[in-house]
Formats: structure tokens, sequence, C-alpha cells
């Protein structure tokens, strides 16, 4: 009994050993899984055939281009995720605003769209049937039945509960601990997962590039929020109920200014938009924070900072403070190969760049963080979405089709 345990094991490990390569890496010859995956070419040419027979695989025969001889070589058969395996609805809730985007398997979008769903005053039993109307009212206009969709996720900026699949809390709504999952999984069938954008967004990093990203990575996200995604050996650290890496709610000043969470101090009652503005504006930091800041808002006051306004320049410089020291923490416990920063915040201003690396100069030792690399990506909404999405995927890849035929046969068989 004990060897066909093992056995199983071992069939869907290399099961998705192979579904991982052609997910990063595109279509590919059968030899070139071999080298990627490093299994046998009989191994290979097995699970490829039951991929391609349960339909989740599917072979692309291109003409090896013809040499100067003029005779043509044998066709190079490359294989390809099969895009109508499995589809998968991704969800970004943000203040008053909600995105939507069904992806196929191979996590090429098919429809989006973006609606006005008022959040900040959502009762807390109400939004979840009111995100449900919206989706189903996105997947009638699609034409696709729910019981097409194989996975939901839903990404929210604030502090997500993975196992009761609910908001502990979020700037975007007034009140806490919102049931989304719940409402969702009842109303469509279908699983449903609700996580931090900022752990979406390392989940995109890994799928992006899993071996720049495949030691230990801190990506840290600056703007209408702060947080912090952790990548170990990559796989994207969620903690025990996914709260792992709340760094913007870490303590930065003991009873300091008042953060959206309602305490004093955080990082991001700093490093946030409302932070800079607060500051920038002469407020106490006793007083409760702007909901939200219009993008606009910020564009102006760092043009300001940039033209030479002292109160401007001195606002992000605090938050460039702020930021440093923050990640001197990070680097002391995590001892992070990479550090990734990623937002609007420190994409507006040099100033707060400047700031945060002389604040981590001060905060760690040189031997610390001489080796970590800290870099910068463009930031857009849909990095939230594309990870967000990238973690559907490999759920699916992991949980229904790595298991042996029967199993993933009747998967495909109920979605597809």
């Amino acid at each position: 009994m004990a060897e066909k345990a093992d056995s199983e094991l071992v069939r869907r490990q290399n099961r998705l050993l192979v579904l991982g390569a052609l997910r990063q890496h595109g279509a590919s010859a059968r030899v070139e899984l071999g080298r990627l995956t490093g299994l046998s070419p009989a191994s290979i040419t097995t699970i490829c055939a039951q991929l391609i027979s349960e339909g989740i695989i599917s072979e692309e025969s291109l003409p090896v281009i013809t040499p100067p001889s003029g005779k043509r070589g044998r066709p190079t058969v490359r294989l390809l995720l099969n895009p109508g395996a499995a589809l998968v609805l991704a969800v970004k809730i943000s203040i008053d605003d909600v995105m939507i985007v069904l992806t196929d398997f191979r996590g090429e979008t098919i429809a989006r769209t973006e609606v006005r769903l008022p959040t900040y005053d959502a009762g807390r039993d109400l939004f979840g049937m009111a995100l449900a109307d919206e989706i189903a009212r996105f997947l009638a206009a699609q034409r696709v039945v729910p019981r097409k969709i194989s996975r939901i996720g839903v990404a929210i900026q604030g502090l997500a509960d993975s196992r009761s699949g609910s908001i502990v809390w979020s700037p975007a709504f007034k009140e806490g601990d919102i049931p989304v999952a719940h409402a969702l999984e009842e109303r469509f069938g279908v699983p449903c997962f609700v996580a931090n954008d900022a752990n979406m967004i390392a989940e995109g990093l890994v799928s992006a590039d899993r071996v720049r990203y495949g030691g230990v990575t801190a990506a840290i996200f600056t703007g209408y929020g702060v947080g912090m995604g952790v990548i170990i050996n990559g796989e994207v650290f969620h903690g025990a109920t996914g709260a792992a890496a709340e760094f913007g709610h870490m303590n930065h000043i003991p009873d300091g200014a008042l953060c959206r969470c309602g305490k004093r101090g955080c990082v991001e009652a700093y490093v946030a938009d409302y932070g800079i503005l607060r500051h920038y504006t002469g407020e106490t930091g006793r007083e409760a924070p702007r909901s939200a800041v219009p993008e606009s808002t910020m564009t102006g006051l760092n043009q300001k900072a940039k033209a030479g306004d002292v109160k401007a320049r001195a606002a992000f410089e605090l938050a460039g403070s702020a930021l440093g020291y923050g990640i001197g923490r990070v680097i002391s416990i995590l001892n992070p190969d990479r550090i990734v920063l990623a937002g609007p915040g420190l994409q507006t201003s040099e100033l707060m760049d400047q700031a945060m690396r002389e604040a981590l100069e001060k905060s760690v030792v040189e031997v610390l963080r001489r080796d970590v690399a800290i870099e910068q990506v463009r930031f857009s909404d849909d990095m939230i979405i594309r990870g967000t999405v990238d973690a559907l995927l490999r759920i699916i890849d992991r949980d229904v089709f790595a298991i042996a035929t029967p199993q993933a046969a009747q998967a495909l068989a109920a979605h597809g």
C-alpha cells in the first residue's frame, strides 16, 4: 500500500513539473521539457501522453526552417497548455471599485471589466452578495455559465483571512470581518480564495521569473497603502491565515501618526499617499486619515517637490526615511537576496528614494545589506490581477491536473 502511495505521489509531482515548465516557458518540445524538469525521456513521453489524452495540453506542429540545401527537416512538435482546459476569474477590490478579469488556462485574458461598487459604506453581510451580482452580470455578458469557472481569486487592500475567506480589515471598508469567499462559493459553486494584494504582486513576480525570484525576496508595495509579499525558495509565504508580512502595519514610531488600521505609528501612516499628504499640509497626525487620495494630488505634490517646495520635499523625505528603516528590519529578520519595490510611491519621487537609502544605511550594518539587491519594478493594477491569475492557475495545476488521470479527467469534464 505504501509503495502505491509513493508511486502516486511521484506521478503527481512529475505531472506538476511538466505543467509548471509549460506555464513558465510556453510551448516546448519534449526534449526541452526533459531538460527543464530533469525527467527522463520515458517519463516525459508517458506524462505528456496522459496530459494530451485528458485535454490538459496539446501538440503544436511547426516545420523546421528549410536549410539552403532545400531539404526539409522533420517537423518540431511542441507541447503547450490547452487554453480551454479551465477558466479562472480574478477580482481586485479597491475603494468603491472592483475589477473583474476572466482568463483561460494559459492565463490569456478573455474579458475584463471595471465597475463602481460602493465598498466603504457597504454592510458587512451585504457586500459579498453585491459582488456576486456583479460577477454574475459579467459572466452573463460573456455568455459563460458559472460551472465553466474552475476557481475564483479575490485580491484586496488590507488584511485577508485565507481560512475564513473574509476581509478582516481594509481601507476600502468602514466595517471589518466581511465574508466574501462564502458568498461567492454559495452563489457559483466554485472554490474561492481571498488574499492580500501585495501577496498577489509577489505571486506575479514568481511566475514572471522563478529563477530571479527563486531565493528569498521581499516585494514591497507603496502607494495608497503599504504592503509586502515574501517569497521563499520560489514560493510566496502567506502565513497561517494569509496575513504574513504585514509590513505596512509594523510600528515605526510608538504612539505616532494615526494609521488607517486604527493604530498609531505604523509604517503606512508615514509612507502611504495619505501620510505624505498629511505631513505636507501640516496636520498633526492625530486626525482620521483620508479614505482616498486622488492620483493627481500626489502627482502635483511630486512636481512641487521637484520645483523646490520645502514642505513637499520634507514630506517625501520623511516617507522615504520611514520606508528605509522598515526595510532595514526586513533585512535583519529575513536576510533576503532581493528587495523589490513596486507601486506608485517610489516611482513618483527621487527624494523618497534617496531618503530611503540613507535610512537603510543607518539602520542595518553593512555586512547584512551589502549583498541585498534592491530593485524597482514598474507598477500597474495589472500586476495585482496578473498575480491573482497566476496563483489561481498554479492551484489548479497542483490540486486538479497534477492528480492522476481519473480525477483530472473528472475535473476537466465538470468544467469543460
